[in-house]
Parts: structure tokens; C-alpha cells; sequence
């Protein structure tokens, strides 16, 4: 039963649970700050500021999200991102037991990246008291990027001993992602056009950015949350042909370009809404582009949430000649 900050509340699930299911929930730091008791399988994928509009400071937000693991007890389980500052700094604070996952370097327990069996290419092995073994090749991740890679890491670390192997691998081969999340809305004329409405903070749309090879137009900008935009510029310069802005954190992205090193005159058009950033993109895009919605902004702006503003970009997509 999944369930959470994820648009369905899990409480509409409660009439069909039983004592026997698993419950599945994304917490918000929202939804943590007041929790007085932890899950008994607590994963925290990655931390970066973030609702600093609603928190007093970013030392807030962390306190928050470290409700779910701080509750609990002995036979719980807590898994960390070994790779991300913060999270690697909750090792050795854990309850329970720990486990940890990492593309950069292997693990006594919890996951990480190894060469596939016969060394062609990599894949995602687990470590445990049994031993280390196999469980998912790279080349059987349908979904595109990095991000994707450490979150199939962190999954398999939690399921382990729960879910067979061979179901990971072929949920992973034909799961083709979720609605708002690097979702492929429509390939026309050879431009294939993404809504990423999900990605409403600049470490979310760096990721949708570093998850493609191609020349990307990118549609971004929204309500400004108090966050920092200068990790956002590099990532920026580096993959995207043309910024196309509407919103009101639209001169903070456009600052966060204009002033990284790596600058080097990259046209940045502002507009009004995403009927101009869409036709706009259409007459620009060229066969082999990606074209993307990412806002890298909260949507509060102009929409009421994240899957209104992504809804309304993909009915402007679809109705393209």
C-alpha cells in the first residue's frame, strides 16, 4: 500500500489493510517534523535546503527529516545515503540496524556498484551476513539517469529479504517511471518533450538535466522558496541549449546561470506562461532534442500543486501540430 507525499493519502487505504501488509510511505519534512515515532524501515535517499520558506533555517529541515529514523528501537532498520554530506553524517547515529548504499565505493552492508559477472558493464550488488551477491545490471534500468540508479539502490536495500531478486529485475526492466517525474510526455518530429513538474528545487532539475546526453530545452522557473539557486547554474551551462523562463524565480535561475564559471552567452528568453514557453521550444527544438519541464521552483505561483502544473504543460504538448 503505498501511500504519503505522494498525492494519496494512505488512511483511504486503511478499510483493506491488515496486519499482514506493508505499508509504503514518502514523507515529507512536513509530515516528519512532528512525528514522535519512527517506521520500521526508514530509507533517506539524499538532503539538500530546501522549504526554506516554511522552515526557520536549513538545520530545521535536517532535524526534520531525521524523525524517521531517531524513533526507532533495536529492531528496526535504517538505511543511509553514503554518498550525500548530510546523510553520510547520520552514520553511527542509527537505532537499529544500518544499512547503506553508494555508487562510490562498496559496502560491508547495504548496496553498491560492481562489475557485472564477466565484467560487462555494472551492476547493483547487495551486501549482507550471507555474503555479497548480484542483483541488478545497469543495462536493465529502463529508466534514465543517475538519480534512478542510487534510487533502485536504496529500494534493494530495503527489500531485501523481502522482494526475490528476479522480481526487482523485471519490474525494473518495464517500469517506465511515474506521472510528473521525467515522465515522456510525446515524441514529435524527432523532439521528445518531458514534464518533470515533480522537480520543484534546483538538486531535483539538476537531476532531470544530468539524466540526458542530448541538447535539452529546458522550461523552468516558479514560486521562490527561499532556497539557493547556485548549484543550479553549471548543470545548466553544461546540457541546456536554450532556458526559457516564466515565473517568479525566474531572475534567480537566470543570476545563477549568468554568473558560473562555465557561462558562455547561453540565450535565456523570459515569458509569460507555458503556452509562449511551449510554442517557443516547438520553433527552436531540432530532431534529437529533448525538450523539458523542470521547474527547479515550487508551483504555488500560478498552480495549485505540482500535478496541476504538469497536467496543464502535457495538455499543451499534446495538443502540437
Amino acid at each position: 500500500h503505498l501511500g504519503g507525499n505522494i498525492g494519496h493519502p494512505l488512511l483511504a487505504e486503511t478499510g483493506t489493510m491488515s496486519a499482514e501488509d506493508i505499508a509504503v510511505l514518502e514523507l515529507s519534512s512536513f509530515q516528519l517534523m512532528t512525528m514522535a515515532k519512527s517506521p520500521h524501515i526508514a530509507v533517506v535517499t539524499n538532503l539538500a535546503p530546501n522549504h526554506l520558506d516554511v522552515h526557520k533555517d536549513y538545520a530545521e529541515y535536517i532535524s526534520a527529516k531525521e524523525n524517521i529514523f531517531t524513533h526507532q528501537t533495536a529492531g528496526d532498520i535504517a538505511i543511509f545515503n553514503a554518498d550525500n554530506e548530510v546523510t553520510r553524517s547520520f552514520l553511527g547515529r542509527e537505532m537499529g540496524s544500518l544499512r547503506v548504499f553508494s555508487r562510490r565505493e562498496s559496502v560491508e552492508r547495504g548496496t553498491y556498484l560492481a562489475p557485472e559477472e564477466g565484467g560487462k558493464g555494472q551492476a547493483i550488488w547487495m551486501a549482507n551476513e550471507t555474503g555479497c551477491r548480484r542483483v541488478l545490471p545497469l543495462a536493465g534500468i529502463k529508466l534514465p539517469g543517475t538519480h534512478n540508479v542510487e534510487n533502485y539502490m536504496a529500494a534493494i536495500a530495503a527489500v531485501d529479504g523481502l522482494v526475490p531478486d528476479e522480481v526487482i529485475r523485471d519490474f525494473a526492466g518495464n517500469f517506465g517511471g511515474v506521472e510528473h517525474r521525467i515522465e515522456l510526455v510525446r515524441e514529435l518530429d524527432g523532439v521528445r518533450y518531458y514534464n518533470d513538474s515533480i522537480a520543484s528545487s534546483p538538486s531535483r532539475t539538476i537531476a532531470g538535466l544530468n539524466s540526458f546526453p542530448e541538447p535539452v530545452i529546458l522550461i523552468a522557473g516558479g514560486k521562490d522558496k527561499g532556497i539557493a539557486y547556485d548549484s543550479l547554474g553549471p548543470v545548466v551551462n553544461e546540457h541546456v541549449k536554450l532556458l526559457v523562463l516564466c515565473g517568479a524565480t525566474a531572475g534567480v535561475i537566470r543570476a545563477s546561470v549568468e554568473k558560473a564559471e562555465n557561462y558562455s552567452g547561453l540565450e535565456i528568453i523570459d515569458v509569460e506562461d507555458y503556452q509562449q514557453a511551449v510554442s517557443l521550444a516547438r520553433s527552436r527544438a531540432r530532431e534529437g532534442d529533448v525538450v523539458i519541464l523542470s521547474p527547479a521552483s515550487t508551483s504555488f505561483d500560478r498552480f495549485a500543486n505540482f500535478m496541476e502544473r504538469g497536467r496543464a504543460f502535457k495538455e499543451i504538448v499534446n495538443r502540437l501540430k
